[in-house]
């Protein structure tokens, strides 16, 4: 027996939701998937037993596409889950796990096989957080601390089940987009002193001549949201047909955002890791090189912040805002402007670059490179119109579009992350492109079940 085939073997064994005997209506899908997102809510508000304090330094952005929420028994969030599914990709996508995902037999055994990782990521990383003092537990609470935090992850990965089997869509990305939208209506609309909406009805009210950049963050926002959804529209059709039956073909689309948002995650993942790492070291040799940290004293302790170092230009600038806001209000010059001009074109820079680094890679080790769609189109019948069937030449054209394709598509998200990060949205910037590409997606989906539902027909034609 194969270690696929073993594994397979331990993932089934693992506790499923049962999908519905008689596929249910939208309205029934609809009532599924926001009792899941109340669920979540929930979880995210309660604190786990014998928890005494958050000590950690975690990147917003980093909380934000992991679902996580440090304080409850989510402050690991969907990581298990995204991790088991990154590694094992890579793992079928290079070669070294044999799962063929065209067929259903092989698309169990991923599912069962990735629970199996997530289960065993989520007990790893629960006792990582307690144990490096990451999550500050009472004495002798730790592994009751850690095993909370465990099973809200585990509960996740069932509660990702059930949207999937009885909802709408994926509950990885309907957790995400419910973090980041909370969040952000928390940071703009919400009635805490700290919100853009308080600060601007405080200027407004005192006739302060800086009430207009409360409004930045708002039009930022709305700024990514409207370019993202434009380039979901742009792409670049690629002629195919049956190699049977006359007339029978169409188009097959490449996106500009044909990894989505994708290769800026894995960008963010990084940059946050990196941070961490200086943070662990910050008191060795190579803190100097890594990044150092230096101390704030405030009214709750000393924290500390970063201060040099890779991993602080690894960080947006967060008072970037603030000196451009005196600078075009007063027409003064602060003397950190230029420090964090700098800081900020290099942060947006290493972020694009990262991500485009990311893309190339990805485009390979996960199967979305010309070769392994060509194989694809192959197999079900597709070649090019006037050429003879062969996925030599299928490969051939797709790869004069999708790796150039690709690397723009990475480029594209990768600055526009960091451009919103260092102009503040109502949330990261990573956390919004997220936000955005599941909202549309989730648009997609409903509009896609309600002609379904209103044209059953259509089932057939669609599958």
């Amino acid at each position: 027996m194969s270690i696929t085939d073993l594994l397979y073997e331990w993932g089934i064994k693992l506790p499923e939701v049962k999908p519905p005997e008689v596929p249910p209506d939208f309205k029934t899908r609809l009532l599924w998937t926001l009792g899941v997102l109340i669920a979540f809510y929930i979880m995210s508000l309660i604190p786990p037993y014998g928890l005494e304090a958050v000590r950690g330094l975690a990147p917003e952005a980093f909380q934000l596409i992991l679902a996580s929420n440090l304080g409850s028994i989510l402050a690991a969030g969907i990581g298990p889950i995204v991790i088991a599914s990154i590694i094992l990709q890579l793992l079928v996508g290079s070669g070294l796990m044999d799962i063929d995902m065209r067929t259903d037999e092989g698309r169990a055994k991923f599912m069962a096989i990735q629970k199996l990782f997530a289960v065993i990521f989520a007990l790893f990383e629960a006792w990582v957080y307690v144990s490096t003092g990451f999550l500050k537990a009472a004495p002798g609470m730790e592994l009751l601390v850690a095993l909370q935090i465990a099973l809200g992850s585990i509960f996740l990965i069932y509660l990702d089940e059930i949207v999937m089997k009885w909802g709408i869509g994926s509950g990885i990305s309907l957790f995400i987009a419910a973090n980041v939208t909370k969040a952000a209506m928390w940071r703009g609309f919400g009635i805490a002193p700290q919100s853009y909406l308080m600060g601007l009805i405080n200027a407004l009210s005192t006739a302060s001549p800086i009430w207009w950049t409360y409004l930045i963050p708002y039009i930022i926002t709305l700024l990514v949201f409207l370019l993202v959804v434009y380039a979901e529209g742009i792409h670049i059709d690629i002629p195919i047909a049956l190699s049977y039956g006359r007339g029978a073909g169409g188009r097959y689309p490449i996106k500009l955002l044909y990894l989505n948002v994708i290769p800026v995650i894995f960008a963010v993942a990084l940059f946050a890791n990196i941070q961490l790492l200086a943070y662990m070291f910050k008191d060795t040799p190579i803190a100097p090189f890594l990044g150092w940290y230096r101390a704030v004293h405030t009214q709750g302790g000393v924290t500390y912040e970063l201060a040099g170092g890779l991993a602080y230009y690894l960080q947006p600038p967060y008072h970037f805002m603030d000196d451009l806001t005196l600078l075009l209000t007063t027409g003064k010059v602060p003397s950190t402007f230029v420090p964090n001009l700098i800081h900020a074109l290099i942060y947006i820079l290493l972020l694009t670059i990262t991500s485009m680094a990311f893309g190339i890679l990805w485009i390979e080790l996960a199967g979305f490179g010309p070769k392994q769609i060509a194989e694809q189109l192959a197999s079900s019948g597709f070649g090019i119109p006037g050429f003879r069937r062969d996925p030599r030449v299928l490969e051939k054209v797709l790869a004069k579009y999708i790796p150039t394709i690709a690397i723009l598509g990475s480029a594209f998200v990768g600055f526009l992350a960091g451009f919103t990060d260092v102009f503040r949205g109502l949330a990261s910037g990573m956390g919004i492109l997220l936000a955005v590409e599941i909202i549309y997606r989730y648009y997609e989906i409903i509009m896609r079940e309600r002609i379904l539902d209103l044209y059953p027909a259509l089932k057939k034609v669609l599958g």
